[in-house]
């Protein structure tokens, strides 16, 4: 790795807290010529949006808008992450639709016109993006020095995701509902297809205290069934079915 790339790097590989990583990930984005930078992981397989770890800049106003307009659900930029793992370059042909359209023009009007985003897939399954993204006017120039910088914007999002791991899992933590041990066993039997009745003899003990600790279960997982909540403790790794 050149020493060049080390030095430049320093900054994010030294930040001791959330605030310095991310300011210092944002200062290297400038020095490619982006204003605004975001960060974005959804921890686990199963997680909603509204989960994901986000550290941004974006204006304020963008924020609000994207969420009371539910844009996640149909920008092409996230679609492609959730398939891809190679960089995205933003253009106005990638909004394709009405609403796409849209969530690109109120982008712009905020002033996010030109950008690029680096899908994230992380070892525990983890998926995300980091973009960054400028002011300026698409043009074939932009375009072609963009392009120019994608393997060094590419590491740079290695790098971010790597010294952002213990972040993220912290953050992690406060998502994952807490199981007892009991509830746990029971989320292990659920996801093998055992039935109320089979789990009670299982454990040697009533039918209604399965049920209670299936009830407690649904609650913490925000599910209407148990073997939703099992999906779901099965896919953020709380239980191993086998």
């Amino acid at each position: 790795m050149p020493r060049q790339f080390i030095e430049q790097m320093s900054p994010i590989w030294q930040a001791t807290d959330e605030k310095s990583w991310f300011q210092a990930l944002s200062a290297l984005g400038s020095q490619y010529g982006f204003d605004r930078t975001l960060f974005a992981v959804i921890p686990r397989p199963g997680m909603r949006y509204i989960d994901a770890y986000l550290y941004c800049n974006y204006p304020a106003e963008w924020r609000q808008t994207y969420v009371a307009e539910d844009f996640v659900r149909i920008d092409p930029a996230v679609t492609h992450c959730w398939k891809q793992t190679r960089p995205l370059v933003w253009s106005p042909s990638i909004f394709a639709d009405h609403r796409q359209q849209q969530l690109y023009e109120e982008a712009s009007y905020h002033g996010l016109r030109t950008g690029v985003t680096l899908p994230i897939h992380g070892p525990k399954h983890e998926a995300g993006m980091l973009c960054f993204v400028s002011s300026d006017k698409p043009t074939s120039a932009l375009s072609t020095q963009l392009e120019r910088n994608l393997p060094a914007l590419a590491l740079l999002r290695d790098v971010a995701f790597d010294v952002g791991q213990r972040f993220l899992i912290n953050y992690t933590q406060t998502l994952i509902p807490k199981l007892t041990p009991r509830e746990c066993e029971c989320l292990k039997w659920t996801a093998q297809g055992k039935s109320t009745w089979e789990i009670a003899k299982i454990f040697g003990c009533s039918e209604a205290t399965v049920n209670f600790h299936m009830t407690n279960i649904r609650t913490k997982f925000g599910v209407s069934s148990r073997s939703a909540a099992a999906v779901k403790a099965t896919r953020m790794g709380l239980i191993d079915p086998d």
